[in-house]
């Protein structure tokens, strides 16, 4: 229960089923008891011209005859014994006639039920208000609200009702209503259209880009510079396109409160690097200066990459759209000075900023500044989105502290623990070589010489992914990997293949069918942690050597 103080305010008491609710010829009676208050009801008062009646003959028909309500005075039983001008204008009948009429005879669904919950309210010191439809003698109603209070007179047990016609309001919210369905309606509709066009562009975008990409790597032949440069960008046009394309879908999910995230623990570094540095052409394109800042420390956080990756092409692409050519761009990523256990990526960039005025609304869906280079105005808005799906924040500056023009936009992300690999193989030098490099990028790490050894600490002690021998004393690495992806439990857990010697086509086909990427020894550093990030950030293509 609620209460107020405030006088006038109603406050909702909910009711025994009963009483809440009074069901009558198929109208209902919807009853609130506002807050007790000190003195008496209050009455709404307005000049009117009045017809031509009996003047009163006390200040107590005065007051009756000069409220702009109408006014039934009952007895206990609800049978009325006076009222004001406004009842007969309201209810159509003679004032003659009126005295005497029972309550529920105007009221629809005042019947006994709802007289004895006003009695047992104003015995609690409140009085009743009813929503509820009047009916006139003609047979019309009107909808109302009726106020019930006790009249303190030398007759006991008299009860006041005031009634007020809505019907003005009730026809204007009964439009509102009829109008917001009807909006409603069509934002569906258009949703729905654009999801469909949406999807129906998102297949050949993919084939176009599948396409572009191999073309540029040569597969249908050598390129002069020109080929070259063309095809490069339309490949930047085509992802542009395609990020668009999932910003409008992904859009409709977050509003279907659809929208779900793969999480894992990834290097994070690895991620805003790999990200960032993905957009260098573009940068190249308008002659901007885009660097990459992380630092010394080796962060996870436990995130959907590919969402979180998403969000970091918006951002470095917004800012590399909206900075004129021979501007810079920069990212960092740093510990937040501000909340403890969170990891900050600063976007900056010295274009031409965003108006005071544009601040508040830039992240609002389908917001574009001005009239600045065209986009979909969702990129902003989905990024922020994602960021607070993961517990995070975006901000957005203008200019930059200690600037005085460009943009910072930054967002922060909890820090998540160290993910933990499992490192298989019988050669003890080996072991402890691939231990050292991977705990020096981060990660919890645990070894072992053995197939069954492996198998027993996966179900034991959980890692997050296995860099495997396929030669082992006890079992086969392929036999391992098949027991592994056999069982609910473990079938997620990501592998990694590492092989000093020629594999024969059985177990090229184990690697195939489960898409596990395989290095060769001596390996190279960078490959094995690219490897490792890759089972974390996406899969890496099968390349058996």
């Amino acid at each position: 229960m609620s209460t107020s103080n405030d006088f006038g305010r109603t406050m909702r008491i909910e009711l025994d089923e009963e009483e809440q609710k009074v069901r009558q010829n198929g109208h209902t009676v919807k009853i609130s008891l506002p807050d007790q208050v000190a003195g008496a009801t209050s009455f709404q008062l307005k000049a009117r011209p009045q017809e031509s009646r009996e003047a009163p003959d006390s200040d107590y028909q005065r007051l009756l005859l000069s409220i702009y309500d109408a006014v039934l005075i009952t007895d206990a039983n609800g049978i009325v014994r006076e009222c004001n001008h406004r009842a007969v204008d309201f209810f159509r009948w003679p004032e003659s006639e009126l005295i005497g009429i029972a309550v529920p005879s105007l009221i629809s669904g005042a019947d006994d039920a709802v007289i004895g919950t006003i009695r047992k309210n104003l015995m609690e010191h409140r009085y009743t208000l009813i929503e509820g439809s009047c009916k006139r003698k003609d047979g019309t109603s009107f909808p109302s609200e009726i106020a019930v209070n006790r009249l303190d007179t030398e007759m006991e047990g008299r009860l006041c009702f005031f009634i007020r016609d809505v019907s003005v309001r009730k026809r204007a919210q009964d439009a509102l209503e009829e109008a917001i369905t009807k909006l409603e309606q069509h934002d569906r509709n258009r949703s729905q259209f654009i999801s469909n066009v949406s999807h129906e562009l998102r297949t050949p975008l993919t084939s176009m880009i599948y396409a572009i990409t191999n073309m540029i790597r040569g597969v249908c032949g050598p390129l002069n510079n020109h080929a070259q440069k063309y095809l490069e960008m339309l490949l930047g046009d085509c992802r542009r396109l395609l990020a668009t394309v999932n910003d409008i879908l992904d859009l409709r999910k977050i509003e279907n409160q659809t929208l779900t995230l793969a999480k894992a623990r990834v290097p994070f570094v690895r991620l805003v690097t790999s990200s960032a540095k993905s957009l260098g052409v573009q940068a190249e394109q308008k002659s901007l200066a885009l660097s990459v800042d992380i630092g010394k420390e080796l962060w996870f956080v436990n995130c959907d990459a590919q969402k979180i990756e998403r969000v970091i092409l918006n951002l470095v692409g917004n800012a590399i759209k909206f900075t004129h050519e021979g501007g810079f761009v920069k990212v960092r990523v740093e510990e937040d000075a501000e909340h403890e256990g969170f990891v900050r990526v600063i976007v900056d960039d010295n274009g031409i900023g965003i108006p005071p005025e544009a601040l508040p609304r830039v992240t609002d869906r389908y917001f574009t500044v001005g009239d600045q280079p065209s986009g979909s105005g969702l990129g902003l808005a989905i990024s922020k989105e994602i960021v607070a799906m993961h517990n995070g924040e975006l901000k957005v500056e203008s200019p930059p502290p200690g600037m005085d023009k460009g943009t910072r936009i930054s967002f922060r992300l909890p820090i998540a623990e160290a993910p933990t690999v499992l490192i298989v193989d019988d050669d003890r030098i080996v072991l402890n070589s691939l231990k050292d490099q991977v705990a020096g990028h981060g990660y919890q790490v645990m070894g072992c010489g053995s197939g069954s050894d492996a198998l027993r600490i996966v179900h034991t002690e959980h890692p997050d992914i296995l860099i495997l021998d396929m030669l082992l004393p006890d079992i086969e690495g392929s036999e391992v990997i098949l027991r592994l992806k056999s069982d609910p439990s473990t079938v997620r857990i990501p592998i990694l293949v590492m092989t000093g010697a020629h594999i024969g086509q059985s177990k090229v086909d184990v690697l195939r069918n489960f898409g596990i990427p395989a290095l060769s020894k001596p390996w190279d550093e960078t490959e094995l942690l690219d490897g490792i990030a890759n089972a974390f950030l996406g899969s890496l293509p099968f390349t058996p050597r």
